[in-house]
């Protein structure tokens, strides 16, 4: 599996060692795994930008987790893994892709992912797409900044639809040990879409928090946003997502999680009240 430091791919690892599974969990740099080996799964080094490293891993392998950062080069990454893996004799790839990915898609997170996507589908090997819409965990950075008891959105009354990247790491683990899921696609979202204002009321009321929610230009958020190191293009995309959520565009509520689980999935307040630390007040 690649992805496994990340916010699915540890998830991940954690729903396939609950069934018992083994994996080799991919990684560019050893001294970052440490969780892996406290959860059992030895790590390889590997580098997808270098398909070169990647046969190592790939060996002995039947079915694979695809995720990897997203980035200017994700879509070449990703479809120069699935070459290495049709060779290596993959014979499931479990692909975590996007809500609305499309070839025309208005963002271009979703672009990119639609490419991978239909490279997939064109490999000969069995396929499953996971497309989550916004992780319910990307809260978990807002406790650090509200520090004034004031939360900052370009779009604080836009709803938009938000999914566990718990419920979808089991989504995941379940595509990867049982058969059944091959050739589908699961929009894999929570039971409501929920504007900023709302999420950020509602995360720190679980904390004993009551914090006021303010607007700012999109403009300026994406300046402080190249400002603290993130990329240009990301910061790009992202001025793209938060026009999609203002125009309504990524409110869908999908049935993907009971789909594939069985279950219901998680709510914002159930994610809330699992990690009530990481919106307490600082110290």
């Amino acid at each position: 599996m690649t992805g496994a430091t990340g916010t699915t791919g540890m998830e991940v690892i954690k729903a396939l060692k609950a069934r018992g599974a083994e994996a080799h969990a991919l990684v560019r740099d050893e001294t970052k795994a440490h969780h892996l080996r406290d959860l059992g799964f030895e790590p390889v080094t590997g580098d997808l930008g270098d398909p070169r490293t990647l046969g190592p891993a790939l060996e002995g392998v039947t079915r694979a987790y695809l995720c990897s950062p997203i980035g200017p080069m994700q879509s070449e990454f990703e479809q120069a893994f699935l070459e290495t893996a049709k060779e290596a004799g993959v014979q499931h790839v479990v692909k975590l892709s996007v809500i609305g990915a499309n070839p025309e898609a208005p963002l271009r997170f979703a672009r990119t992912h639609a490419r991978v996507e239909q490279a997939l589908r064109d490999s000969g090997m069995a396929w499953t797409l996971l497309r989550p819409t916004s992780f319910m965990q990307n809260t978990l950075a807002w406790g650090a900044r509200v520090l004034d008891g004031t939360f900052y959105s370009p779009v604080p009354d836009a709803a938009f639809s938000l999914v566990d990247a718990r419920d979808v790491a089991e989504v995941a683990a379940v595509a990867l040990t049982e058969d059944g899921h091959e050739g589908k696609a699961y929009g894999l979202s929570g039971p409501e879409a929920v504007s900023y204002r709302d999420q950020a009321k509602r995360v720190f009321a679980a904390a004993g928090r009551e914090i006021e929610v303010e607007e700012i230009p999109v403009e300026a958020l994406k300046r402080e946003l190249v400002r603290a190191g993130v990329p240009p293009w990301n910061a790009e995309g992202l001025s793209e997502q938060f026009e999609l959520y203002a125009s309504g565009g990524l409110q869908m509520v999908t049935s993907g999680v009971k789909d594939a689980l069985g279950r219901d999935p998680r709510t914002i307040d159930d994610f809330a009240k699992d990690h009530v630390d990481a919106f307490k007040e600082q110290a």
